[in-house]
C-alpha cells in the first residue's frame, strides 16, 4: 500500500523494551471495480514494532511511503482488523501507485 503518513503518538516501548510505533496513514487511490473507476481515500491506523519503528518515527508527517506487512486483529477483545507494517520503503512517484 502506498500512503501518506498522516501522523503518530510517537515512538514508545513495551513492557520488554521493544519499540513500538502506532501511525495514522492516508491513502488516495483510483481502482477498478465493476468495470468502473471508483475513488478510494482513507485514513487507518497502523502499527510497527522494532528497527522498523525507530525509523519510521523518523519520518515527517506528510511523507510518501509505501507499506507493506500482515493484517491481524488489533487485540484478543478488539477483532477489528489491524496492518502491522514490517518493511517501508521513501515512495518515489516514478515507481507508479499501488
Amino acid at each position: 500500500m502506498t500512503a501518506r503518513l498522516a501522523g503518530s503518538d510517537g515512538l514508545r516501548y513495551t513492557p520488554s523494551g521493544l519499540p513500538t510505533l502506532r501511525l495514522r496513514v492516508a491513502h488516495t487511490s483510483q481502482q477498478q471495480e465493476g468495470g468502473r473507476n471508483r475513488a478510494v481515500e482513507i485514513e487507518t491506523e497502523v502499527v510497527t514494532f522494532g528497527d522498523t519503528a525507530r525509523r519510521l518515527a523518523q519520518l515527517p508527517t506528510g511523507e510518501q511511503i509505501r507499506l507493506s506487512g500482515f493484517l491481524d486483529r488489533k487485540g484478543v477483545k478488539y477483532p477489528t482488523l489491524e496492518l502491522h507494517v514490517t518493511e517501508f520503503e521513501l515512495f518515489s512517484p516514478q515507481s507508479g501507485p499501488d
